[in-house]
């Protein structure tokens, strides 16, 4: 027999033992980790419904730095727009596309090694671009 209180309402089931055990220690491991977030203080949250979670999640940029970024792109593509073609789609493709240097070379049917040195040599020419 099981005798759950919920809102002042006392409710008696009739389960077999096991059960009743088994959700007695569900409870108790519950409450057990209540009381170690109250007693580590980690029950304040930031998601309380107001919009405080998304603000700080989702935060709109300003004016200014909307305007750095889109200089910084220009002068991305005008310094990527520099290199030999084969590079900056190297580039392109790992750091914009997110793709692996064995991705681009299976795509591009070269050895991974070759990938790399392209890589390395087009971050060299780019930085040197960008000084």
């Amino acid at each position: 027999m099981l005798i759950h209180s919920h809102e002042g309402e006392d409710t008696i089931l009739l389960v077999s033992n096991e059960v009743a055990d088994a959700l007695e220690q569900f409870v108790r491991e519950g409450n057990n980790v209540a009381l170690r977030r109250y007693r580590a203080k980690a029950y304040y949250s930031l998601d309380c419904g107001d919009g405080i979670e998304h603000h700080i999640l989702f935060r709109e940029e300003t004016p200014e730095e909307l305007y750095e970024k889109k200089l910084t792109i220009q002068q991305l593509n005008r310094a990527l727009a520099q290199l030999p073609v084969k590079q900056s789609q190297h580039i392109y493709a790992r750091f914009f596309l997110g793709k692996s240097c064995r991705e681009i070379a299976l795509a591009e049917q070269v050895s991974v090694r070759a990938v790399q040195k392209s890589l390395r040599s087009g971050l060299k020419r780019l930085a040197a671009i960008l000084k």
